[in-house]
């Protein structure tokens, strides 16, 4: 009787940690479809509610880093207009309280596709869009892709590896080439938004001085000038695991991290 009590309430346990992460996914597709429905059926409101107050969109236009603002952004969705475009997510991933997801936005009138990588936090329990970066692109045929794949999978790698051993070694130039130079950080604290600034991260982290963190890239995706990737960061000093979602563009035939969100869990 205790053997069949043991196992009923493992396997409860099981199905309670999936029925979470399946309530925490739908909430984020709840989240990102707001903004979806709320582009293409000229609702500015549900797009409100999709983003922070204070989020931006970045895109790079003529080997130029661009910055739109949020408001301004969502000022020109006029409301009770219907625009010609399709918006799909392609991939959701989350940790705790932030999370990453892809989407593509297919404009029919001009045969264009825009991939929107987005960094979510959950503040106060909701999920918010933070920022976005964006690629719009023309269809091109599947063997000039593929051909591209490569080289660009690596130059990310390099840009990553800066971050990763120079926060480790204590290598605070490899930082500097690894971020943007506006960059921040972004991590929720007693369930609100905390910022911190790029260049104060970087200042923590002293020439030569080694940390004991170990730094593995999980997942890699981009298209064309624009990429989003996944970091686990171990601390076996404190028993922890940081995960960190960047975002990334090419910049005058450059990657830099644009942006980071982070959480972490104990091992």
């Amino acid at each position: 009787m205790r053997k069949i009590l043991i196992i009923f309430i493992t396997i409860n346990l099981i199905l309670g940690v999936k029925l979470y992460a399946q309530t925490e996914v739908e909430k984020i597709n709840s989240t990102v479809m707001k903004y979806i429905n709320g582009t293409a059926n000229g609702n500015p409101d549900k797009v409100r509610e999709a983003f922070h107050k204070d989020f931006n969109l970045f895109i790079v236009q003529g080997d130029t880093l661009r910055v739109i603002e949020g408001k301004g952004y969502i000022e020109r969705v006029e409301k009770g207009k219907k625009y010609n475009r399709i918006g799909q997510i392609i991939s959701i991933d989350y940790e705790n309280d932030a999370a990453s997801v892809k989407v593509e936005v297919y404009f029919p009138d001009t045969k264009r596709i825009a991939t929107d990588y987005l960094l979510l936090l959950k503040i106060k329990e909701q999920w918010k869009i933070l920022h976005k970066i964006i690629n719009l692109k023309n269809y091109q045929k599947v063997e000039d892709l593929i051909s591209n794949e490569k080289n660009g999978i690596e130059e990310i790698k390099e840009t990553l590896s800066n971050y990763i051993e120079g926060t480790a070694n204590g290598e605070p130039k490899k930082l500097k080439n690894a971020f943007h130079k506006d960059f921040n950080l972004y991590y929720i604290k007693n369930g609100n938004l905390s910022v911190l600034s790029g260049k104060q991260y970087i200042s923590n982290f002293k020439e030569g001085k080694k940390n004991n963190r170990i730094g593995n890239i999980l997942s890699l995706d981009y298209e064309n000038n624009a990429g989003l990737a996944k970091i686990q960061v171990i601390m076996p000093d404190s028993n922890r695991i940081a995960i960190d979602y960047l975002l990334l563009l090419k910049i005058k035939d450059k990657w830099k991290i644009i942006h980071k969100s982070f959480t972490s869990k104990s091992y």
